[in-house]
């Protein structure tokens, strides 16, 4: 799924003062509320203050941020991280709240310095150097609610059990080393939801000992990749997650509903399932149920998801979902689904 992220930096400091007067006050305790704003090509500093002021007039009040390892560590201790912590800082100054990914894996990629590529996750030399990163994101973690270090990780571990052994042991020390440094901060992992995980007892060894437990949520058919449930699927699932998170906090940094039919959907199913997402929201404790984030605002151009004619069911599927999940249109026409989000914020 597609990790696009809202915001561009050097954009920012142009649109802080824009959201934060043209933004509704999130209910008091409810869950916060995300939406990703996702661009084809670096859109201009109009486009982007108009995109922002409207998802915030929506209540969309948390915003996510992505850093990888080896682009913010291109040389050994050399950190490129100001964007970060200016983007965070600037959001946090509009009132948004913040979710920050730092995923050591991502779906079947790991993503570490060139010159750990070769260490086992739990060797010293490699804990070291992300508690060095660590602290040197400090200034942005101090603007961050909730830090995710690893993204579809379910994925990436299916088939890896010693590897898993030894990330579980990094990510104990990352989470005792954190609480000192921010201690305000929530930290997990992120996986697919049980419902939708294709290992979830890896998922859930995974989240043993999490703080907060990350889930990507799109209600899909077991066995059948992309296809979707019913959009009611949504309250018995959430139900069952919340009921079984031991007393801990549970975030969707990422959620998403198509609108073709190759996906077993239509118009009117995707606007169901927001209207559901959303009075689920507004019924919920945001001490158990921190945000919710749907990915995203825009479908994107129909040629950027082509597939071959003899591709196989499944790739034309996962083409169909990540080409209609969108609530408006490529051009920004309102889908149903639109109508229905700020019918919610009202």
């Amino acid at each position: 799924m597609s990790r696009a992220r809202a915001v561009a930096g050097a954009v920012l400091f142009a649109v802080a003062a824009a959201i934060r007067s043209e933004s509704p006050s999130p209910d008091e305790g409810a869950p916060l509320l995300g939406l990703a704003i996702e661009f084809e090509k670096p859109p201009s500093a109009q486009i982007e203050r108009q995109a922002l002021a409207q998802v915030r007039s929506t209540g969309v009040s948390l915003f996510a941020l992505s850093v990888s390892w080896s682009a913010a560590e291109p040389a050994r201790e050399q950190y490129r991280v100001a964007d970060v912590t200016r983007s965070a800082r600037i959001l946090r100054q509009s009132g948004a709240s913040l979710h920050l990914d730092l995923p050591l894996v991502s779906g079947r990629s790991r993503d570490v310095p060139a010159d750990l590529a070769g260490f086992a996750f739990d060797d010293p030399k490699l804990s070291i150097r992300l508690g060095r990163l660590l602290d040197a994101l400090r200034p942005a973690l101090l603007d961050v609610s909730t830090l995710s270090l690893g993204y579809e990780a379910d994925a990436y571990f299916a088939d890896k059990p010693e590897e898993l052994k030894a990330f579980r042991r990094l990510f104990d020390g990352a989470v005792e080393f954190l609480h000192k440094l921010a201690p305000h901060l929530a930290v997990g992992v992120t996986t697919a939801a049980p419902t939708e995980s294709v290992a979830p007892e890896v998922a859930a060894r995974l989240h043993q000992k999490s703080p907060v437990l990350f889930y990507i949520y799109a209600p899909f058919a077991r066995g059948k990749p992309f296809l979707h449930r019913a959009p009611d699927a949504l309250e018995e699932d959430w139900k069952r997650l919340l009921g079984g998170a031991g007393g801990r906090p549970i975030a969707f940094p990422e959620i998403g509903y198509s609108s073709a039919a190759e996906n077993g959907s239509s118009l009117a199913m995707q606007a169901e399932f927001v209207r559901r997402l959303r009075r689920f929201l507004s019924s919920s404790d945001g001490k158990k149920l921190l945000f919710a984030r749907y990915v995203g605002w825009r479908d994107p151009s129909p040629q950027l998801y082509r597939v071959d004619p003899n591709a196989s069911e499944t790739v034309r599927r996962r083409a169909a979902f990540l080409a209609n999940r969108g609530l408006q249109g490529p051009g920004g026409e309102a889908k149903p689904a639109w109508r229905e989000w700020v019918r919610g914020a009202k």
